[in-house]
């Protein structure tokens, strides 16, 4: 046990040097911070927070291939996570009828990781949006506009790495499309011993759990317990173990960082879209190389914006903290039913 313990929390501190990216990290937090900026020279603050989801959401889809693919899986992020966040706002209305349906989400968008790294990446980015935005009367948004705004800051983060890639070398786009049977995958593997298809069981039941300590606690920004559930379940224990442990460890970091900034900075709305931009940009880096780094990140990005909105910024950490903590106790919990086939082939220590 000591010994599974200390493996899972080097996991958790390991830094992957060689996959952190500045470049496309700062050009997604660039856009991230002019679209925040937009809002507030506009007057439209409340636009805010589906944008920048969506810029960085897409962002984060802007992942190692080659320019003629990168631009394809951006694309496709984008029509998937409006889709969920148009879901999510409609969905937001239904009140206890959401744990159903955010279970039917989760078991989708979990199975999905089974056609491969960028399948699970955007079942991964939808299921997150969709939760988000089942939050959306706090926005004072329509579903449709949510949806429409999200969809704006997705394909602006495309355009931004599109259009330089082409001025540069056009004959990039002529790169022919390479079909990975996604969904001759998805068919051929929807058994019970697939560990995509347990992943999927495991997710629908953590969130439908996390859906309802959301709906029951009552707690401004309470959809951080099922959307936090999201981020942090893997198909295996050993990941998302890990992944608990670097959760807790970067949403401290994060709201540690945020008060001392916000508060003890003073920072107006435009040094806030900065520092929201600063948020994402550490999110959008470290992702693949320190996942504990990538939440200190994301923690900054997201109380920085509800700071925006007018929200408190102790208030928002404390719920940051303990909506962390929940869904890591659901998501540990989770983990234990219908294991990955590997670890029951596995010996017995």
């Amino acid at each position: 046990m000591r010994e599974h313990l200390k493996l899972v929390t080097l996991g958790a501190a390991k830094i992957q040097v060689t996959t952190i990216a500045w470049v496309p990290s700062i050009r997604s937090a660039v856009v991230v911070t002019l679209c925040v900026t937009w809002c507030l020279y506009a007057g439209f603050t409340a636009f805010a927070i589906p944008l920048a989801v969506g810029a960085l959401f897409v962002g984060l889809a802007d992942v190692d291939q080659v320019f003629g693919q990168r631009w394809r899986t951006m694309l496709t992020a984008t029509f998937w996570v409006t889709i969920s966040a148009l879901l999510g706002g409609l969905a937001s209305n239904f009140g206890v009828f959401q744990v159903p349906l955010v279970a039917v989400v989760g078991a989708i968008c979990g199975y999905v990781g089974v056609a491969g790294r960028r399948s699970a990446l955007i079942g991964l980015l939808s299921v997150v949006a969709y939760v988000i935005f089942s939050g959306a009367p706090e926005n004072n948004l329509t579903a449709l506009l949510t949806g429409g705004l999200v969809a704006i800051g997705g394909l602006v983060q495309t355009a931004a790495t599109i259009v330089p890639a082409g001025i540069r070398a056009p004959r990039a786009f002529l790169i022919p499309y390479q079909s990975n049977h996604n969904l001759r995958q998805i068919r051929e593997n929807l058994n019970t011993r697939n560990d995509f298809f347990r992943h999927g069981a495991r997710l629908a039941l953590a969130l439908a759990i996390a859906m309802s300590a959301y709906l029951y606690l009552g707690w401004p920004h309470g959809y951080w317990i099922p959307m936090t559930v999201a981020w942090i379940s893997l198909p295996d224990q050993n990941g998302t173990a890990t992944r608990v442990i670097a959760r807790v460890a970067g949403s401290i970091a994060g709201v540690l960082i945020t008060y001392a900034v916000i508060e003890g900075l003073h920072l107006q709305t435009y040094a806030t879209a900065i520092f929201i931009g600063f948020g994402g940009l550490i999110m959008l880096a470290f992702v693949r190389a320190n996942y504990a780094i990538a939440v200190g990140g994301i923690t900054i990005f997201a109380i920085s914006l509800m700071s925006l909105v007018g929200d408190p910024v102790a208030e928002v950490s404390v719920i940051r903290l303990l909506s962390t903590l929940i869904a890591g106790v659901i998501v540990i919990g989770a983990s234990f039913l219908w294991p990955a086939v590997r670890n029951e082939d596995e010996p017995a220590h």
